[in-house]
Order: structure tokens, then C-alpha cells, then sequence
């Protein structure tokens, strides 16, 4: 009786251990996901949010696609223009 409850013990485990590998990645680590996991944890080392760095999200960022959006706003309003399309106000 003992045997035998020793061998179904045994199965399990294994049965148990290969649903792991088969459902749930490897049983090692994976070095690709540790790597990234210590980038991140290490960002705030890296990024310095500081006067030059707010400088630069807006002159990189924010200007030059309200540059791009007051260009394409201008276009089509020469174009409705000459199609003869009245300007909407939205007010």
C-alpha cells in the first residue's frame, strides 16, 4: 500500500513539473526578461527629469507637430477656399 501511494506521489510531481514547462515557460530563468527587469528598476538613475530634459520634450516633442498641425489647418483652408466651401465656426 505504501508503494504504491510512493510511485502516484512520484507521477504527480512529475505530471506537475512537465505542465510547468509545457504551460508556463521553462523552469529557469529567463536572462532576457531579468535583464529588462533591471533596466527598469535602474531608470530613474538614468532619466534625469530636469529643466533640460522638459526643454527638450517640448522643443522635440510638442513644437514641431503644432508646427505641423498650424500648416496642415492653413492648407485646407486655402483649399475649401477655392472649392468654394464656406469656413465653419465652431463657436
Amino acid at each position: 500500500m505504501l508503494a504504491s501511494t510512493g510511485v502516484r506521489r512520484t507521477v504527480a510531481l512529475r505530471a506537475r513539473v512537465e505542465n510547468q514547462r509545457r504551460f508556463g515557460g521553462s523552469l529557469s530563468k529567463n536572462k532576457h526578461i531579468e535583464n529588462y527587469s533591471n533596466w527598469r528598476g535602474d531608470s530613474e538613475k538614468r532619466f534625469k527629469f530636469d529643466g533640460e530634459f522638459f526643454t527638450s520634450m517640448a522643443a522635440w516633442g510638442v513644437i514641431p507637430f503644432t508646427i505641423y498641425y498650424a500648416v496642415a489647418s492653413g492648407e485646407r483652408h486655402n483649399r475649401d477656399r477655392a472649392n468654394g466651401i464656406t469656413e465653419k465656426n465652431f463657436q
